[in-house]
């Protein structure tokens, strides 16, 4: 009996009349040896599907794969074995996890966000406008992982934010007259007393809800947005989470192939600058818009309109004149 519990005894399945022929006796031998052969056949394509049990001929087409010469003077097939089944177990497992810890190392822990279209076969990547400086070493890594089927899109994106601060002061008050008649000019009506601050800036008071009206309030006035300062964009789609607006829109490739500045306007135009690219290729992000007015750069002429925006905690000058965008750049101290 075979190891597949194969019975190959032919004679024994034909009538007792035929099993004393010697043709038939030899007939059934042959194919006998045959079926033998087939049992092993089949236990053998069994065994191949282990590295452990696979035969010489399997882990010899495994080698092929990670291109390993074999010396079967000195290597036995056990060692052989062993050793594929190591090189597979090192290759990296394709899965998100593997993905994740990708990203993490090309773009940052915390610094991106996945979001997987399973419907649509879809794969987002989500991450700062300055870390796109990895774009084309993050699309060799995925396309080289992510599975055939599954088209994945890059979604680059710009945080900034606004800023809320409460102070509460008070100061006393005295009047020098009482209700009726009084000198003009002999005092002063009242007098204000040194002010005392009751509550400073660093102490946490504003509500939550003080901070989602903010968010509703800038996501009814956001109407349009401008790349490069003269791709308009209306098609935006906005979602308010607690105190947080998000604003999406797509840029084609037949509208920009690089993008320098992006814009966000209000019904009547307004703008509301978001990143300065330099003409390195780094990107700052503007953290806080704190004035806009017209004026005239005081390096380089021109009068346009002037916004007084905070960066990386230092404020800095961002001009706009005639649909052009121009900063003054910082000299170095010699």
């Amino acid at each position: 009996m075979n190891p597949i519990e194969l019975d190959t005894s032919l004679l024994s399945l034909l009538p007792p009349w035929y099993r004393e022929v010697l043709d038939y006796q030899q007939i059934c031998l042959t194919e006998q040896q045959q079926f033998e052969a087939l049992a092993e056949e089949i236990v053998g394509v069994a065994d191949n599907f282990f590295f452990q049990t696979m035969d010489e001929r399997a882990v010899g087409m495994w080698e092929q794969v990670f291109r390993i010469v074999p010396n079967p003077q000195v290597e036995s097939l056990a060692f052989r074995r062993t050793r594929v089944l190591n090189r597979i177990s090192t290759r990296p497992p394709y899965t998100l996890g593997f993905l994740y810890q990708k990203l993490d190392e090309l773009i940052g822990p915390g610094e991106w966000k996945v979001t997987v279209d399973y419907p649509n076969y879809t794969l987002y990547i989500e991450s700062a406008a300055q870390n796109q400086n990895y774009a084309t070493e993050l699309a060799f890594t995925i396309n080289r992982i992510k599975p055939a089927h599954i088209m994945w899109v890059n979604a680059p994106f710009v945080r900034t934010g606004l800023l809320l601060s409460e102070t509460i002061s008070s100061t006393q008050r005295i009047y020098s007259y009482k209700l009726g008649a009084w000198e003009l000019g002999r005092l002063p009506f009242a007098t204000d007393g040194p002010e005392g601050v009751i509550k400073m800036p660093e102490t946490p008071s504003i509500q939550q809800a003080l901070l989602a009206g903010v968010a509703n309030f800038v996501s009814g006035d956001v109407a349009s947005a401008r790349v490069n300062g003269t791709v308009a964009i209306t098609g935006l789609t906005k979602t308010v989470e607690g105190s947080e607006l998000t604003v999406t829109y797509t840029v084609l490739p037949s509208q920009a192939t690089e993008i320098t500045a992006l814009e966000l306007l209000d019904a009547e135009g307004n703008i509301r600058p978001r990143l300065i690219r330099w003409i390195d290729g780094r990107v700052y992000e503007i953290d806080r818009l704190k004035h806009k007015c017209r004026a005239a750069s005081t390096k380089v002429g021109g009068c346009g309109i002037r916004y007084t925006v905070m960066i990386g905690g230092h404020e800095s000058f961002l001009y706009n004149e005639d649909e052009k965008w121009f900063v003054e750049a910082k000299e170095p101290c010699l």
